[in-house]
């Protein structure tokens, strides 16, 4: 990843978080949180992946950030200084859930030795 591909993904995220924070009310139990900004190569497109919390309350929590990923939009093209603002899409974080796999994994792999 490029110098500059990896600023604007750090510039990216903080700045959704900021919208996130002053936009969105989110329902009494569920909390999420940006998690990490890929931002592809051309900086036409930032895929935000976000963590949240409870699990079983993502599609909830999708469907919200959905309904205002057009105010996040605007937040965050205001305060970038470059020529097109990145289109913003929300994904769930399984980061989580891959490396408690891999721990699985590696547990069973050791106690079979």
């Amino acid at each position: 990843m490029s110098h500059r591909v990896s600023q604007v993904s750090a510039l990216i995220r903080t700045l959704v978080s900021k919208s996130m924070r002053a936009e969105i009310e989110f329902p009494e139990g569920l909390m999420v949180t940006v998690s990490d900004v890929v931002v592809g190569p051309d900086l036409k497109h930032a895929r935000v992946m976000v963590s949240i919390l409870p699990e079983n309350r993502t599609d909830e929590a999708l469907n919200i950030l959905a309904a205002h990923r057009g105010r996040i939009q605007q937040d965050v093209a205001g305060e970038l200084t470059m020529k097109f603002s990145p289109r913003i899409s929300f994904r769930p974080d399984d980061s989580q859930e891959r490396a408690s796999k891999i721990d699985a994994l590696i547990d069973s792999v050791r106690s079979d030795s």
